[in-house]
């Protein structure tokens, strides 16, 4: 599900993505026991996708996932494609703030969950 979120964005295959990830650990985004999507993680880093569209908020899918970061890092760090507005505008009102804009990327950090 979650390489349903990102096909669009990354050139590559299903299995280049799935070895991408080995590494990473995966959350999944669940709603009326069907997964939609997915939270990956490595350390303070965090990534959210979903192949399906949520019915409702994944504010509460994620918050605990972010608490645990923010609490065992001091922070969470996430990448997003300068073109991803939704991701963007989602990241910032969960409590990100853009540290640096390199290459199309914006890297942003998020020292304190709004929602937490």
């Amino acid at each position: 599900m979650l390489y349903e979120s990102v096909k669009t964005r990354v050139d590559m295959s299903f299995d280049s993505f799935e070895n991408a990830l080995k590494d990473w650990d995966v959350v999944p985004l669940e709603q009326k026991n069907e997964i939609i999507g997915a939270v990956i993680l490595k350390k303070n880093e965090i990534h959210v996708g979903y192949g399906k569209k949520p019915t409702a908020s994944i504010i509460r899918h994620i918050r605990k996932t972010l608490a645990n970061i923010i609490n065992q890092f001091g922070s969470a760090i996430t990448i997003i494609d300068s073109k991803n507005e939704k991701g963007l505008n989602f990241c910032q009102r969960l409590g990100f703030v853009t540290t640096e804009i390199n290459g199309g990327l914006v890297h942003m950090k998020c020292e304190r969950c709004n929602y937490v």
